[in-house]
């Protein structure tokens, strides 16, 4: 490597590890970096380079201090960019804890050693649990590369037993199915897929998925008007259930409930002055019905009818649920 480039290369380092906007440097400090790394330099070398970094990319400033100082301007991520996304590898379970700490210091790396102390300061989720091994984590290049090949995958799915270990459903025997994309929620990964067993999509979650593998086979041809975000709007605890249109009627202090959970472009309006009503396609089934209930009567559903009943009867089946047990006073019932 010429000297030229080896110096480049190593003011360009220099810069993005020991700069911002906090901490420039100066002509001689830079020289002296590269003196240090044994690359002989001089100051008029050492302005062309800056130049030539500027040109090719790299957001170099200057300011005057005491003499004419040099800083790393815009980076590729900002700090605050950072912490978020290293707070959301902290949170999540489904990476193993040697996984987040390879991206939490991939991440760090890619900030200068001035902001690295507030990248690491404590934030949320790290008491998370987390994933005890690497399959899932594999899986998802897995299924990535099946779907850019157009291919069907198979695997082993598994569930827990009472000694909490996951052992492999219908006798081990594998699933075969179209992938149609990869869905994240409620901190996991999920698969949706078209099973030929089912009616409609399935859903699989890749920490239960042994296995796995790209087949030959060519994945049936998706349908061109299934639009992956407004099925993930759609779901309720991944709840693979009949897509309805439902028409709700929900207090108004609860529009920003709504909108969190049905996005803003929902079709909304103001009933009277103290309630409003909105329509839109929801997988109803159990979870549905709970998100409803949280809201104490505040939300109320509407249409269609034969909703409403389904709520209705899954109230009445949880009648016993809030009754007294065998062996306590009848006093004692709520």
């Amino acid at each position: 490597m010429s000297d030229t480039r080896a110096r480049l290369m190593r003011i360009r380092a220099y810069l993005l590890e020991n700069t911002d906007a906090r901490h420039p440097v100066s002509l001689r400090e830079l020289c002296a970096g590269l003196e240090r790394a044994g690359i002989e330099s001089d100051a008029r070398a050492v302005r062309r380079d800056l130049a030539a970094l500027q040109e090719n990319g790299l957001d170099v400033r200057s300011r005057r201090g005491e003499g004419k100082e040099f800083f790393t301007g815009e980076r590729t991520f900002e700090v605050a960019e950072l912490r978020l996304l290293m707070d959301m590898v902290r949170a999540s379970r489904f990476l193993s804890q040697a996984r987040t700490e390879s991206l939490l210091k991939k991440l760090a790396g890619l900030s200068g050693k001035h902001e690295r102390t507030l990248l690491a300061a404590p934030g949320g989720g790290q008491d998370s649990l987390q994933a005890g091994n690497e399959d899932a984590f594999r899986n998802i290049e897995r299924i990535l590369s099946a779907q850019q090949g157009g291919k069907k995958v198979s695997f082993v799915y598994c569930e827990y037993s009472t000694k909490k270990v996951l052992l492999p459903r219908r006798d081990g025997q594998a699933y075969v199915v179209n992938p149609c994309m990869l869905l994240y929620a409620e901190d996991r990964y999920y698969l949706i897929a078209d099973h030929p067993a089912h009616e409609g999509l399935a859903h699989y979650r890749l920490d239960k998925m042994k296995r796995l593998t790209m087949l030959a086979e060519n994945a049936a041809p998706q349908d061109a008007s299934f639009d992956p975000a407004a099925y993930a709007r759609s779901l309720f605890s991944m709840y693979p259930s009949e897509q309805r249109w439902v028409r709700l009627s929900f207090d108004r202090a609860l529009i920003g409930a709504m909108i969190d959970r049905f996005g803003s472009n929902v079709p909304m309006e103001q009933t009277d002055e103290r309630s409003c009503s909105l329509y839109a396609p929801v997988r109803v089934g159990a979870p549905f019905f709970g998100w409803v209930f949280q809201f104490c009567g505040g939300v109320r559903i509407l249409a269609p009818q034969d909703v409403r009943e389904r709520m209705l009867l899954m109230l009445e089946a949880a009648r016993p649920c809030v009754g007294a047990w065998p062996d306590e006073p009848a006093k004692n019932q709520i």
